[in-house]
């Protein structure tokens, strides 16, 4: 099941990076599938379904799926979303390169892949905090002695949505230094925590956008 689930993922992607579709997952154990918000039943997806978000109204997203994770049979149709965790962003920045001015040498941020990780209160379905993980890798053609020290800062931005049908929307940053050497390059994985009240019962939260960003380049 996992494989085929992953496969779906990786089918779903490039879809989703060309038309800005945010991509999530069913967490019901079967998720009714319907014709409109409130309509006709006319599918179900078991817990884990990949799918990608077309349009939303009040709680229900529209979303396309592959039916029995078939990638040549899409299907459409309209979800709760109270049983759907969206994993990847609409809004995803950071392919940029930099210049270190005293040996002309280029230094290149590209995002490898975002997620969101939500975890729920101990005595309710409500979301309690959220983790943002951004990967991304630095690249660098610079071929001296000498190392490249390179300051890289990564904001996320989610919606969360409240029981009582009140909406807000958070925003996180973190940065983190590294050293490149001669034609080297070097990967991190930077996490953006967010934490509710309880008092704030969050049943929904969306990730809306993740930016990265080479902020100083310096030849030590």
């Amino acid at each position: 099941m996992t494989k085929i689930l992953l496969f779906a993922l990786l089918w779903l992607m490039p879809v989703a990076m060309a038309v800005a579709m945010p991509i999530g997952m069913t967490t019901a154990q079967s998720l009714n599938v319907r014709s409109a918000p409130s309509g006709e039943v006319v599918d179900s997806l078991p817990m884990g379904t990949v799918a990608g978000v077309l349009d939303m109204q009040g709680d229900w997203l529209k979303v396309m799926y592959f039916e029995g994770g078939d990638t040549s049979r899409s299907r459409e149709g309209w979800i709760h979303g109270q049983y759907f965790r969206l994993t990847s962003a609409s809004g995803v920045g950071g392919s940029s390169c930099e210049t270190e001015y005293r040996s002309g040498a280029e230094v290149c941020l590209n995002i490898i892949d975002t997620n969101l990780d939500c975890r729920e209160d101990f005595s309710s379905d409500t979301y309690r905090s959220c983790d943002v993980t951004a990967e991304y890798e630095l690249t660098t053609d610079y071929r001296g002695q000498s190392s490249l020290g390179v300051d890289v800062s990564c904001d996320a931005e989610i919606t969360h949505h409240a029981i009582n049908g009140r909406r807000r929307s958070s925003s996180e940053s973190d940065w983190f230094s590294h050293s490149l050497y001669s034609q080297s390059s070097d990967w991190n994985s930077m996490n953006l925590s967010f934490r509710f009240n309880t008092f704030d019962e969050i049943r929904r939260v969306q990730l809306d956008s993740v930016t990265c960003r080479i902020e100083s380049v310096q030849l030590w």
